[in-house]
């Protein structure tokens, strides 16, 4: 058995290797990547390269558990403690046992160590917050609930998806994979702005957003009517295939109740950012969103670069006086042929219909 020291930004990761095994443990990563490690709006200014440079930084040493058995389980009580705090947080653990392997979840980016977690001997330092302590502290309020509670309140989208992972938050309380939980914050807060946007007076001109980080490109397309959102991702350029099958999920003004399994967890990341934006300005609007992925990118970092590039998108936008001259424009910028786009495009077929008639 050995004894490890360690500093942790606070994080603690739940990968799920294969379809139901579930891990938990901490990160403890080097002095010179703590202050960066969970900094996704750092990262946005990175390359990708330079990202996941950071993000081995940091090896974690995980356990099995499961969801809803294990949730009381001493070490990983311990573990949802540490998660509560901001700022650094010094951990003394055990291992149980050791491999020689060392394995990479490509996913978020994190080493998994040849090591099983076993006790949290002691852990120190950290900052607590009375916002998360009092949703923490609060067993009655739903899982919804506490997360609109701590984003209305401003804490950041990433702490409340790690406090969601760690089972910290509602009154049915389990463990929920990494990759789950992000996908869910993520979906749980754009709805409830959805539903006030749909309020709004309908924007009346056209705008388009873009931006371009980390080998991804998106475009925010803007129309005027009443709230319909949908979002269309291509790898033509990481693969060199100009006429790509492009992924492409949508919702009306009266939402969705499936998952969206062609977009996976971007369409919803990329819906957090735009929801956003929409309950900035007080309106509705329709939205388009490409999404273009080239060789710059190293696949499985996770969505955060969707959150934040549709983030930058938004606050670069440009006014048109016509739809189609918009429309043209957004096909200019992509490698993806504008047949492509228009193939999977619900919307912006239609619009190219209306146009020829």
């Amino acid at each position: 058995m050995d004894i490890v020291n360690g500093f942790s930004p606070p994080y603690v990761y739940l990968p799920l290797i294969g379809s139901k095994k579930l891990l938990i443990g901490p990160s403890l990563v080097n002095p010179d990547a703590l202050n960066v490690y969970t900094n996704p709006k750092y990262w946005i200014r990175l390359t990708s390269r330079q990202v996941l440079y950071i993000r081995k930084a940091g090896k974690g040493i995980f356990k099995p558990a499961d969801p809803s058995r294990d949730i009381n389980e001493s070490s990983i009580s311990r573990l949802r403690e540490i998660s509560l705090y901001s700022g650094n947080v010094e951990v003394e653990l055990e291992y149980v046992k050791s491999r020689s392997n060392i394995i990479f979840d490509p996913y978020e980016g994190v080493t998994l160590s040849g090591g099983e977690l076993g006790r949290i001997i002691h852990y120190s330092g950290g900052v607590a917050d009375r916002r998360i302590e009092k949703a923490y502290g609060d067993r009655d309020l739903l899982a919804k609930d506490a997360v609109l509670y701590l984003h209305n309140s401003g804490i950041s989208v990433y702490k409340i998806q790690q406090l969601l992972s760690v089972g910290a938050l509602g009154s049915k309380r389990k463990l929920v994979a990494t990759r789950w939980s992000i996908t869910a914050v993520d979906s749980m807060i754009s709805s409830k702005l959805i539903d006030e946007i749909k309020n709004y007076p309908e924007l009346n001109e056209h705008y388009l957003g873009e931006s371009y980080a980390v080998g991804n490109r998106i475009i925010v397309m803007m129309f005027p009517g009443k709230f319909y959102y949908e979002m269309m991702e291509s790898w033509g350029p990481f693969f060199g295939n100009r006429n790509p099958n492009v992924a492409m999920d949508y919702e009306g003004f009266l939402g969705r109740t499936n998952y969206a399994e062609e977009v996976e967890g971007a369409y919803y990341a990329a819906r957090y950012s735009v929801a956003r934006h929409l309950q900035e300005i007080k309106r509705q609007a329709k939205i388009v969103v490409l999404l273009e992925v080239d060789r710059n990118w190293i696949p499985n970092l996770g969505v955060w670069r969707v959150r934040e590039g549709t983030e930058i998108a938004l606050k670069n936008l440009k006014k048109f006086e016509d739809e189609n001259a918009m429309i043209d424009y957004a096909f200019s910028k992509t490698y993806t042929s504008k047949k492509s786009w228009l193939s999977s495009s619900f919307f912006l077929r239609q619009k190219t219909l209306e146009s020829f008639f």
